[in-house]
């Protein structure tokens, strides 16, 4: 009886376990985690276990939409039959871009031959570690006796018997000893952080069988963590294409491969709808099966759906997986990043979201917290590039130093981020056509966006009171919007304007007395004055007037002690390449005296130091300032004396240097020459106008990342001295800079280089890389005659990924023989022109 009692009491606690198990496992069963595996594999090994394990998804729908290609060119990834060690391939890419069906494809695959045990895990965002690893224990003892007779033997014994109740370090020692002498492939599903890698690893031995783990993750992060060997490599998915994205969305509605003669007149309304899912597989095939199931395939529904796609988000279960997909990196952000990531829905579809603007409001906000309040915009710019780490945002223009400068939301993810933002009344929205959301006792911010023709919603103009508001950003508007008063909002403290041409002086008046601005941009806009009045402004951080008709600013701003970011000036900027952006300046700003008060000051961009000279003797008392950009329209260097003296005394804090003398047949930059106590930490230097030599001081900054020069007329051994600077990253010789026969990258030099960007040296015969320069990976050229002797080296470039020819005059011959010497190169970079 005693033993029998002990044997009631031990299988009580393994019936309990099991039960707190499954209790704690309920919420990822909704994810498609390992509960039904574990549950149907509990008494006794099941043969059809691993199908069971693999994702419920529809493979078929994605299989005609690249979904091949994708998969030949991850398993080449894998295969590498040359490399017996284990090794990892992550996939990393936006949720709902088809990672998972991917990886489903990759492992039920033919093509993975020689394997000898494999699993597919899912692990999603919350997991149970123990039962995740009893369900790939169950999957590998699984095919094992799947593919034995053992198992049905009258004496067979369960070697999972009792699993419940053991050690989790039972658990992975007896997977480690199952895979030990074994080519294993491993699927793990929805990686969501490092410690899940670190958490799972230890399960899989490096047994010199060629074994392979295939990983999906949204966190680049993540999967770069998984990528400890250099033979690791990742797989980034990519939208589908527009033509791809048609087809599986016309699959989806009619069950064919393109749209039926008798629904012609769907085809636009279509391409509309299928730019809102941007080739995101998911989005397309939950919208297209909510309209599969619509009994009038009318233009008119479509228009409908398309129209009130943000509603569809919050009310049809038919795209509810979806929202639930995209939902989860809201809830799996800290909570220091929700408010971040609500923000994002103050933007339009398709707009280019600029990185320094979004972080400044972020700080400006109240959103970003840091000791002291200092560097709050790098706090802020760390929180941007965690959501392009978690694919929250898209890039769309990248530094060479992999600073991302500018981004988007993917249009079905600003759905989501828009529906909770509504959801918690974080943000208000007018003219938004698929909300209605101006009906709250309080709008704590506010979005105005107008339509297409910059006009708000007539019936959207009256009875709203936006007193409360502490945020106001009104986007495309061409006149003012909801009869706004400035006077009534007096707890703003973010206004952004930009663009708003209807503004006038006099709504500067009203402005100027929201006592807790923190944040104006009057970009674009119509005005031509700051009144007197802006020197009450105490608690403003930024203000941006460029690109408007102010040309000085009043003796009171420089009360502002708060400010930190002081931009101005009007230029012409444009767009050679996406890699190649110049500008004309044309007028900057004067500052008048008593700039030495603004203690608080770090970025000021476009000073006239001609009308602001007696201002420059001050610049060298703004210990906190570390970026400056100076312009200079006047011949002689003599008004560039007092600005030089006060570099001399910010040599510790400036990071940013930008000087342009624009007479470029003048020498006023001379006075550059020597610097007694130059900026050593210099991060970007940009040069434009006439040196008879490079200053020599330029040769002792160890941190600069990024050097642009433009029209210096430098000759002779000019890359030989730039080449020992030991942190250079992206060297851009612009239009004139170089006026020298030869540019040639010598053994041992530019050890860091990515980038270089020729653009006219116009005596120039012969490119030539010997041996320097070894991890550049993009070179962009223009020449406005071919160089003699071309092009020459770029085998010696292993790294080199792009190389692009624009500007008025392309060669063709240089292209093709550039082209030619790519199929033959070892990392066969993509050769393009740009005209």
């Amino acid at each position: 009886m005693h033993s029998l009692a002990i044997e009631i009491r031990v299988l009580k606690a393994r019936a309990l376990k099991v039960s707190e198990r499954r209790l704690r496992y309920r919420v990822e069963a909704a994810f498609g985690g390992a509960s039904d595996a574990y549950a149907a594999g509990r008494s006794s090994p099941d043969h059809n276990l691993l199908e069971r394990q693999l994702p419920t998804l529809n493979i078929d729908e994605f299989r005609l939409v690249g979904v091949t290609e994708k998969t030949e060119s991850v398993i080449r990834l894998l295969e590498d039959g040359n490399l017996t060690s284990l090794k990892v391939v992550p996939i990393v890419g936006f949720g709902g871009l088809g990672k998972t069906t991917l990886a489903v494809t990759v492992y039920k695959s033919p093509t993975m031959k020689g394997i000898q045990t494999r699993s597919f895990l899912t692990v999603s965002q919350h997991y149970d570690l123990c039962i995740l690893l009893e369900s790939l224990l169950r999957q590998l003892i699984g095919v094992s006796l799947r593919d034995s007779s053992c198992s049905k033997e009258e004496n067979f014994k369960d070697p999972l018997k009792g699993i419940e109740t053991w050690h989790i370090s039972e658990i992975i020692g007896r997977c480690r000893a199952h895979l030990e002498d074994k080519r294993y492939f491993i699927v793990l599903d929805d990686l969501w952080s490092p410690e899940d890698w670190a958490n799972l690893k230890v399960a899989f031995p490096d047994n010199d069988k060629q074994s392979r783990i295939l990983i999906t993750t949204r966190n680049r992060y993540v999967a770069e963590s998984c990528c400890s060997d250099p033979h690791d490599l990742i797989y980034n998915m990519e939208p589908l294409p527009f033509e791809e994205s048609k087809k599986l969305f016309y699959k989806k509605v009619f069950k064919l491969d393109q749209c039926p003669v008798l629904y012609h007149d769907l085809e636009v309304i279509s391409d509309s709808i299928l730019k809102k899912c941007s080739g995101l597989p998911l989005a397309i095939v939950s919208i297209g099966g909510m309209l599969a199931r619509t009994k009038n395939k009318t233009r008119a529904e479509w228009e409908k759906v398309c129209d009130r796609l943000g509603s569809g988000l919050e009310t049809s279960a038919t795209i509810g997986g979806m929202r639930r997909i995209l939902s989860l990196g809201y809830h799996d952000l800290p909570y220091n990043l929700k408010a971040c990531f609500l923000y994002l829905s103050v933007f339009p579809e398709d707009y280019e979201i600029k990185r320094g603007p979004l972080v400044r409001r972020w700080a400006a906000e109240g959103f970003i917290t840091g000791m002291h309040e200092t560097n709050l915009e790098e706090i802020a710019a760390k929180c941007l590039d965690e959501f392009v780490t978690r694919s929250i945002v898209t890039p769309t223009r990248i530094a060479s130093t992999g600073l991302v400068r500018s981004c988007k939301v993917h249009d079905i993810m600003l759905e989501v981020i828009t529906s909770k933002s509504i959801q918690e009344n974080f943000i208000s929205f007018v003219g938004k056509q698929q909300y209605s959301t101006i009906g709250h006792d309080k709008i704590r911010r506010l979005s105005i966006q107008a339509d297409g023709s910059g006009s708000i919603k007539e019936q959207e103009k009256h009875n709203t009171n936006f007193s409360h508001a502490r945020s106001l950003l009104i986007l495309r508007c061409s006149e003012k919007p909801l009869h706004i008063s400035f006077a009534h909002l007096k707890l703003l403290r973010v206004l952004d304007l930009e663009g708003c041409w209807w503004l006038s002086n006099e709504d500067l008046k009203e402005i100027c007395k929201m006592s807790v601005l923190r944040y104006l941009c009057l970009r674009r806009t119509n005005v031509s004055q700051l009144p007197k009045l802006v020197g009450r402004l105490k608690e403003l951080v930024t203000l941006d007037v460029r690109e408007t008709s102010i040309r000085e600013l009043p003796e009171t701003a420089t009360q502002l002690g708060s400010l930190k970011h002081l931009f101005g000036g009007r230029y012409r900027h444009y767009t050679r390449v996406s890699r190649v952006k110049l500008f004309e300046p044309h007028e900057a700003l004067t500052i008048p005296r008593g700039l030495k008060n603004m203690k608080s000051i770090q970025k000021i961009a476009h000073v006239d130091i001609a009308s602001s000279s007696r201002t420059m003797q001050e610049l060298g008392a703004l210990s906190q300032l570390t970026k400056i950009c100076a312009m200079n329209s006047e011949y002689g260097g003599e008004k560039w004396k007092p600005f030089a003296a006060s570099l001399n005394m910010l040599w510790k804090s400036l990071r940013h240097l930008s000087i342009i003398h624009w007479r470029n047949r003048d020498t006023g930059l001379e006075i550059f020459l020597e610097l007694k106590s130059p900026p050593i930490f210099l991060e970007q230097l940009y040069l434009w106008g006439r040196l008879s030599v490079l200053p020599p001081w330029i040769l002792s900054l160890n941190y600069l990342i990024e050097l642009s020069l433009r029209e210096n007329f430098f000759d002779g051994d000019l890359l030989r001295q730039l080449g020992r600077l030991p942190s250079l990253v992206s060297l851009k010789l612009y239009h004139e800079s170089f006026m020298g026969i030869q540019l040639c990258f010598e053994q041992n030099l530019f050890p860091r280089l990515k980038e270089l960007i020729v653009d006219n040296a116009p005596n120039l015969d012969e490119l030539r890389f010997d041996g320097g320069a070894r991890n550049l990976e993009r070179l962009t050229l223009a020449f406005e005659r071919e160089p003699a002797k071309g092009i020459v080296g770029i085998e010696s470039l292993p790294r080199l990924k792009e190389v692009e020819f624009f500007g008025a005059i392309i060669f063709y011959s240089l292209v093709e023989g550039m082209m030619a010497e790519a199929k033959i190169h070892p990392n066969k970079p993509r050769v393009y022109r740009e005209n």
